[in-house]
């Protein structure tokens, strides 16, 4: 049923394609409704939203050589018959392709997204990759500027979201969810409210996935300047087992200032990989981005 749906979105979306300049157009309209004055943080909020090419960066894309595990109560899940330190280097690479928009007049964007997050065990002889996961989507962004011009909601998100790390067996973790998420902007703050239902699996590698991690999840955002910081805060409030992840990032001084940025991420409670997910994890990680 789910590969049915894939393929149907897919030649979906070859029908509707849309010429990257009407979407570009779009986005310089979303741009023009954000009323903040200080330009160094509308500049920050602009290389969230904006893009030079169409194949562009998604969530963020980062590479953390040092992300340490402290207060560990447990041992790593199945490492292939390696030993795990507690000590790992961390990466993502998310991308996003803009395919149509407006087609029904709303100003909405089509798009596929891809995110890909390894924890890589570099520190131990062998070097293994403990643990991936990967996150197809398709999703809807519907910015709010035709139809509620004085909001503070800026944009609605519908998205369909696969998540696995395709490893199989006794090992397999995946889950099929709909979400929603909407973004509101108030005196510079965003903040993002998701919510999500999980889809019944005809094979159910983890039947209790979201005892640990809910049904939703709140970001906040603040750009201050150059200074962008992010709070994620989430997990079953009803079983009291939560998560918290903060992001802070910073333009390095090199080239323009906008592509390579200083990267700091704490996660704390349950849900930081999907073969952890029912272990909290308390962890400290720093490194660099290309996106924010």
């Amino acid at each position: 049923m789910i590969r049915i749906l894939f393929l149907t979105i897919f030649f979906t979306c070859i029908l509707f394609a849309t010429d990257s300049t009407k979407i570009k157009q779009k986005k310089e309209q979303i741009l023009e409704t954000i009323d903040i004055q200080d330009k160094e943080a509308k500049q920050t909020i602009s290389n969230i939203v904006d893009s030079k090419f169409n194949l562009k960066s998604y969530k963020e894309n980062y590479f953390l050589p040092f992300s340490y595990r402290y207060k560990s109560d447990f041992v790593y899940e199945d490492a292939h018959g390696h030993t795990s330190n507690n000590t790992e280097t961390e990466f993502q690479v998310s991308i996003r392709y803009d395919f149509s928009a407006d087609i029904f007049g709303y100003g909405e964007i089509y798009s596929f997204g891809y995110t890909q997050r390894s924890w890589w065990q570099i520190y131990v002889p062998s070097a293994f990759f403990r643990e991936s996961n990967y996150q197809p989507e398709f999703f809807v962004t519907i910015p709010t500027y035709k139809f509620m011009k004085s909001s503070n909601i800026k944009a609605f998100k519908l998205s369909f979201i696969h998540q696995s790390n395709g490893r199989g067996g006794e090992w397999e973790r995946s889950w099929n969810r709909l979400s929603l998420a909407t973004y509101f902007l108030y005196n510079g703050f965003i903040t993002e409210f998701e919510f999500w239902y999980r889809f019944k699996d005809k094979i159910d590698y983890n039947p209790d996935i979201t005892h640990y991690l809910g049904y939703g999840n709140v970001k906040l955002i603040y750009p201050y300047k150059k200074h962008l910081l992010k709070l994620s805060l989430g997990g079953n409030l009803f079983d009291k087992r939560y998560r918290t992840e903060m992001i802070y990032t910073y333009p390095l001084p090199v080239r323009d200032e906008n592509d390579l940025f200083l990267f700091v991420k704490s996660f704390n409670g349950y849900g930081e990989s999907l073969i952890d997910y029912n272990h909290k994890v308390n962890k400290i990680s720093i490194g660099i981005s290309i996106s924010r």
